[in-house]
């Protein structure tokens, strides 16, 4: 900036009375609420680019196309890579045109004297007068020079490391002749401290000092960058004088000002072996420098170095395939989660690597429950993640390595913390032996773990609740039971860690026992945020793949997708969850926006059968609420669950964990080979025209035959037993194992399926209108679901027109009760208080409902008895009127009859959310017979007000997300750059391109 020469003035002037401060100055007024405006906590840039530059034609030189960028943008973008935050110009000359080309994001200070000189510019940015109100830090920079987002970022660390910040910390560089010609000395005392700057105009003027005979000599000189509070630059500018070669205000002389307070005056300097070196060095004097530093950064890249071009992939990672308003939630995601960090003081260190894991959720738009092992049928679903800025539909995790043997995890959400935030990582069961080599031995192990997890924290166990029942003492709360519990973060993260754990064999697990084995884990620092609906939606397994994504990136172990997905489901065996993996496998392959019928076999990876296309124009999809599935389906379920484990009807926790196991035991009775599986042998057909064959129906109806209507455990436990030496040659002929690993690998397997729950009590009402109660497992009917499931829901996909018929046959294997809707009141009438319901309230008044209107336990048997199945008239199962997998709700079959009484049998259809059992369910409505709103405020009248339900959320709205992701950047004080790369826009400003 000090460029035009100007005479000696004829008057010495202090700079407090040559400049005048005044908001008329601000050219772009709007803009100081930009980046959440001046804050005391976050650096403000201020870039001097007043001046005109003489040799460079009519544009000014600080709006100079270098590499396609104005020069001065390129230490614009450089600093918000480092910190989102302000950025105040002055500009002079040409004003209008500077500031339009330097981009709309930044406040412009008008300079009233463009060659007034460094220090006159600078205090004018004081027009703005938050500088003085907030007293932020400001970096001072050059409009005519290019500075590196490492170099903001190393100057900031230097100015603040230590018990306290510097009172001025500035760049200086060690010049090679003759890049030293013209540049301000730097001048030290004998401890090194420095005293002053001496500018190069005024060298000769001062050959008499003591300080000029060292000037030879020096080849550091002042390379300006300067970072000082805002106060304290005021405070020193004011008294600066013009008596000097040029006759204007230099910003150097503040040095002098500083050091002869005995102030912390700390530089920071860059030399020739630096890679930054070039770029700070080059003088942009004359047409051809900018030639120069064009063909510099087209030979290195850009001006990104090697730890910024780091920030920029795992930016480009990020953004990559996701939708404007996924990016901005995790922008925001990330910011929040540093200042979270900072606040609490959770220990991360800035100059470590730092892990991050992205995982969205996923909608699950038909076929439930099919995924299960041995059978291994596909589903139509999509990722899904936030839409919005504000939105938290994703989780993110943060993870960094601790020392001190511990596992800390800090959710933001108060919700999901325990009373304290870390447990021992030296914890036996957290390490799985040599033994824990499959899904099935697992599940056992990580049960355990979790268990043991949750107990360190405060919560009790089934054998502690049972002896407080034997001896009448209080009960805790459902909210700290065991039971309850499994799928808490801390035994989320834990199983996710865990699960990883088992991988030993090759490279990959030498890397794994590297890191995660005993010998060399010394622990981890988690902090996580988002909050996915919980209820369908995969919440629990968007944490378990998150954190696995951020330690795979983290530790760079390189575990391809497909395992991880497999790593990620048997991490959720050990949290009560006995399902597919067809949700971790959308979660962590998903494309945004893209419904996919997806295979759950691992033999697959995964793979994508089709793409379909949602009827979106015709049909809708809400999602209303229930209750809690765990803690209080049971009070909703006509007697279908029971709140605890003890004699009688099963938890929803057991329930679910039979229904998993069912097709696997199915699969040993009937002695179907281990290298195939059920869906496998039916999947040509409903993929051709979604219909089965004869030929495919006869075989179904052969395999439903071999299985019991009604077993009891034990029977069931005889008969794997006599299946035990057929599934040991089964082993030694598919999975190649000698003899005693075979033998082990039954045992454990064929245990595990009969382990997590009794023998269930159930009810259902036979063709004859009995109501009967069975006690045992009704096998048949769960594995009869999983083919009519998949055969009905071909029919949804290949016949969408018929949407609302298919969606209620499907929703038939998930009933409790049988309620003809056609006996219930009108909809008006169900939209007030009945007479009749005075006086009852909760599930209560739900069991009034059903009683009065003649509801009757679901026959999950019907049509499934030999006769049914022979094969002269095999059923189709696409219309199976029996089978069930025992996912379904009182409460939610009560809401499918009020719904389609009111709107129309034709116009409506529920379906249960993905595990079904309660929490949010779906409600398809046929656009052209019912108006989406008025269905919805029909269920906040008829159905939550009525019932007492109080949802946090009415209905949840889903957005498209990417699939997971994990990066590792090699500082954790990178991440401001990368929320910068993330978030280039400021809140309510324009792009400035």
């Amino acid at each position: 900036m000090e460029q035009a020469k100007k005479p000696r003035p004829a008057t010495v002037r202090p700079l407090r009375t040559a400049v005048t401060l005044d908001y008329e100055k601000i050219l772009n007024p709007e803009s100081l609420t930009f980046y959440n405006g001046i804050r005391p906590d976050v650096p403000v840039l201020v870039i001097l680019a007043a001046g005109k530059g003489t040799r460079f034609g009519r544009e000014p030189k600080c709006v100079q196309l270098v590499h396609g960028t104005p020069l001065a943008r390129h230490s614009i973008d450089a600093f918000r890579r480092f910190s989102p935050s302000p950025v105040i110009c002055l500009v002079g000359y040409r004003h209008d045109e500077v500031s339009g080309k330097l981009g709309s994001d930044n406040i412009y200070v008008r300079s009233d004297d463009p060659i007034g000189g460094t220090a006159f510019a600078t205090l004018e940015a004081f027009s703005v007068s938050p500088l003085m109100e907030k007293n932020p830090a400001l970096i001072i920079s050059m409009g005519d020079r290019i500075v590196p987002s490492s170099i903001f970022r190393r100057i900031w660390e230097v100015h603040r490391t230590g018990a306290h910040e510097a009172d001025l910390t500035l760049l200086t560089a060690l010049y090679e002749p003759p890049k030293d010609r013209g540049k301000g000395r730097i001048l030290r005392d004998q401890n090194h401290r420095v005293v002053r700057i001496i500018e190069q105009q005024d060298i000769s003027a001062e050959k008499q000092s003591p300080e000029h005979q060292l000037l030879p000599g020096s080849i550091e000189g002042n390379c300006p960058l300067y970072v000082i509070r805002a106060a304290s630059l005021m405070r020193h500018l004011r008294d600066l004088t013009n008596d000097n070669a040029q006759g204007q205000y230099y910003l150097t002389d503040i040095i002098q000002s500083i050091s002869s307070q005995n102030a912390d005056i700390r530089t920071m300097t860059v030399a020739v072996s630096d890679p930054e070196y070039d770029l700070l060095c080059a003088d942009v004097t004359r047409p051809m420098d900018l030639a120069l530093l064009e063909g510099h950064l087209r030979s290195t890249g850009g001006s990104l170095f090697p730890e910024e071009s780091q920030v920029l992939q795992a930016a480009h990672a990020i953004a990559a395939n996701r939708p404007p308003g996924q990016i901005a939630s995790i922008t925001r995601q990330l910011g929040e989660l540093v200042s979270v960090i900072e606040q609490e003081k959770l220990g991360f260190k800035s100059d470590r690597p730092v892990g991050i894991g992205i995982s969205g959720g996923r909608l699950r738009i038909a076929f439930m429950h099919p995924d299960m092992n041995r059978f291994f049928g596909p589903a139509w679903q999509m990722s899904i993640g936030a839409g919005r800025a504000g939105g938290d539909e994703q989780i993110l995790v943060l993870v960094q390595t601790a020392d001190d043997r511990r596992i800390h995890l800090f959710p933001t959400n108060p919700q999901y913390r325990e009373k304290t935030d870390f447990v021992s990582s030296d914890d036996d069961t957290m390490y799985p032996g040599e033994d824990i080599s499959d899904l099935h031995a697992y599940e056992e192990f990580g049960t355990h773990m979790s268990e043991s997890v949750l107990l360190s924290l405060g919560y009790f166990s089934d054998d502690e609740l049972e002896q407080r029942r034997q001896k009448n003492q209080p009960l805790p709360p459902p909210s700290l039971w065991v039971s309850n519990n499994m799928r808490r973060p801390f035994a989320l993260v834990s199983n996710a860690i865990a699960s990883m754990r088992t991988l030993r064999s090759g490279n990959l697990g030498a890397r794994v026992q590297e890191h995660l084995g005993r010998d060399n884990f010394k622990g981890l620092r988690i902090a996580s945020t988002g909050n996915i609906p919980q209820g369908g939606f995969s919440s629990s397994s968007a944490v378990t793949v998150a954190v696995k994504n951020a330690i795979n990136a983290f530790f760079d172990i390189g575990i391809p997708p497909d395992l991880l997905v497999h790593l990620a489901c048997q991490a959720e065996y050990g949290t009560g969850v006995r399902a597919g993996s067809l949700d971790q496998a959308t979660e962590q392959k998903g494309q945004a926006g893209q419904g996919t019928l997806i295979s759950s076999n691992p033999k697959d990876n995964y793979q994508i059968l089709g793409t379909y296309p949602v009827p979106t124009d015709r049909f809708g999809v809400i999602f209303p609420y229930s209750v809690d599935r765990d803690r209080n389906a049971w009070r909703w379920s006509w007697g279908m669950y029971a709140q605890a484990v003890a004699c009688g009807p099963l938890t929803t926790g057991e329930m679910r964990k039979m229904t998993g196991k069912a097709a696997e035991i199915a699969a040993v009775l009937t002695r179907l080979p281990l290298d195939t599986d059920f869906f496998k042998q039916i999947e040509p057909d409903l993929l051709s025209d979604g219909l089965l064959s004869q030929t495919s129906r006869l075989w179904i109806c052969s395999i439903l035959r071999q299985l019991p209507l009604l077993i009891t455990q034990e029977e069931l436990t005889q008969q794997m037993h006599a299946s035990r030496d057929w599934y040991v040659n089964q082993s030694i002929e598919v999975y190649r194992l000698d003899e005693p690993t075979a033998i082990q690998r039954a045992d454990i397997t064929l245990s595990s399926l009969l382990a997590g729950w009794r023998n269930p009590l159930l009810r259902r009402a036979t063709a004859s209108g009995q109501v009967t109660e069975e006690k045992g497992i009704p096998l048949r009917a769960i594995v009869a679901y999983l083919f009519a499931e998949v055969a009905k829901n071909f029919r949804l996909i290949h016949d969408p027109e018929h949407w609302i018929e298919h969606v209620t046959w499907s929703q038939r294997g998930d009933r409790c009760v049988d309620i003809a809707h056609q006996k219930l009141p009108r909809r008006q009438e169900m939209e007030s208080e009945l007479e009749w319901e005075r006086g009852a309230c909760g599930p209560e008044l739900m069991n009034r409902w059903l009683e009065r209107y003649g509801a009757t336990p679901f026959d999950y048997n019907r049509g499934l008895d030999d006769e049914s199945l022979s094969p002269e008239n095999p059923p189709e199962f696409h219309r199976l009127e029996g089978s069930n997998f025992f996912r379904g709700l009182a409460l939610i079959d009560l809401a499918e009859a009020m719904l389609k009484q009111a709107f129309g049998s034709d116009a409506v259809a529920v379906r249960v959310n993905a595990a079904g059992q309660g929490d949010y369910f779906q409600l398809h409505v046929d656009l052209q017979k019912a108006r989406v709103d008025d269905v919805k405020q029909f269920i906040r009248v008829a159905f939550y007000r009525r019932f007492g339900l109080l949802p946090v959320t009415d209905f949840v709205e889903l957005h498209p997300g990417g699939g997971a992701l994990g990066i590792c950047l090699n500082r954790y004080d990178s991440l401001p750059q990368l929320i910068g790369h993330l978030h280039p826009l400021p809140t309510s400003a324009p792009d400035h391109s």
